[in-house]
C-alpha cells in the first residue's frame, strides 16, 4: 500500500468497510497532491480482510491486481476503457483539493516559549523545553544553541503532533550543566519563516542576587510612601498655620472696630458736656 511522502499532501477521502459471514471487505479511496496542488493522483483500493487484492491508479490509468483473483480481475477491467476511475481525479479529489486548498496551502508561523523544566541537582541535569505550536503546515527544525553553536548532547524531542484543527506543535528538550555567564537559544526554522527566529532563555537571577532586589524593591516602595506621607503632612499643618493666621487676623481686625466705636462714643459725649 502506498503511504504519503513528505513532498505530498495525502486526503484520506473514503473508506467503505462491509462484513459478510465473518469477513471484511473495504474500499479505500485516496487522493495524493504535490504541494502546490498542480499534480494530483487518484488512488482506489480494494481489500478483503485487511489484504489489498485490486488497485486502481490514475497516474498509469490501469488496475493492479496483487493476488491471484485480483490479477485475473485487473487484467478484464483493463481490456475496456469504460471502467476506467480516472474521472475521480475531477469529481473527488480535485472538488475536494478547490474546497479546502486554503487549509491545505496556508502558512502559519509557530509560537514559541522557552522555559525551565528543572535545575541543576546532585544527580540530575537542568533541563530546558523549547515548545513551538500553533504552526501550518508540518515540517519544522528546532535546534538548541550555546553561545551560539549548536549542540546536539543532551538534546531530546518529540514527533510533530497534530492539534486536529491544521495546526501541529513539537517539543525539545535540552539537558545540560550550566555555566556561568552562557548564552543558551531555541533556534527555530519553518517555511513560514523568512529566516530562522532565535529565542533566548532568560536565565532567573541568582537568589542572593533575587533577594537583594527583593529588598531594594521594598525599600523603594517604603521610601515613596514615607514621601507621600510627609508631603500630606506638611500640607496639612500648612492649612493649619493659615486657618490660625486667618483666625488671628479676624481677632484683631474685631478689637481695632471696638476700640473706635467706644473711642467716637467718647468724643461725642465730651462735645455734649461742652455744649
Amino acid at each position: 500500500m502506498r503511504l504519503c511522502t513528505p513532498s505530498l499532501l495525502c486526503m484520506l477521502l473514503v473508506l467503505f468497510t462491509f462484513k459478510a459471514d465473518g469477513c471484511y471487505g473495504q474500499f479505500y479511496a485516496q487522493c495524493y497532491y504535490t504541494r502546490d496542488l498542480v499534480t494530483i493522483e487518484f488512488i482506489f483500493s480494494w481489500y478483503f480482510n485487511k489484504a489489498e487484492y485490486l488497485r486502481y491508479n490514475s497516474t498509469t490509468d490501469r488496475y493492479t491486481g496483487y493476488t491471484v483473483y485480483g490479477a485475473k480481475m485487473a487484467e478484464s477491467l483493463n481490456l475496456d476503457p469504460k471502467n476506467s476511475l480516472y474521472f475521480y481525479v475531477y469529481t473527488l479529489c480535485k472538488h475536494n483539493s478547490d474546497k479546502y486548498s486554503t487549509n491545505v496551502l496556508k502558512r502559519v508561523k509557530p509560537e514559541v516559549t522557552v522555559r525551565s523544566l528543572r535545575s541543576e541537582s546532585d544527580n540530575l541535569p537542568a533541563m530546558l523545553m523549547c515548545a513551538a505550536y500553533d504552526y501550518h503546515p508540518k515540517g519544522i527544525k528546532v535546534s538548541w544553541l550555546r553561545d551560539g553553536k549548536v549542540v546536539s548532547e543532551g538534546v531530546s524531542s518529540t514527533d510533530e503532533l497534530s492539534d486536529g484543527d491544521w495546526y501541529y506543535q513539537i517539543h525539545t528538550y535540552l539537558e545540560y550543566v550550566p555555566r556561568p555567564g552562557e548564552n543558551i537559544s531555541c533556534m527555530v526554522e519553518h517555511e513560514s519563516l523568512t529566516r530562522p527566529h532565535i529565542h533566548t532563555w532568560d536565565r532567573p537571577l541568582p537568589v542572593d542576587q533575587r533577594n537583594k532586589l527583593i529588598i531594594g524593591i521594598f525599600l523603594l516602595v517604603l521610601g515613596i510612601v514615607l514621601a507621600v506621607a510627609g508631603f500630606l503632612y506638611s500640607m496639612l499643618r500648612s492649612k493649619e498655620r493659615i486657618a490660625k493666621q486667618t483666625s488671628q487676623s479676624q481677632s484683631i481686625s474685631l478689637e481695632s472696630t471696638v476700640s473706635e466705636t467706644s473711642s467716637e462714643a467718647s468724643n461725642q459725649e465730651h462735645t455734649t458736656m461742652s455744649t
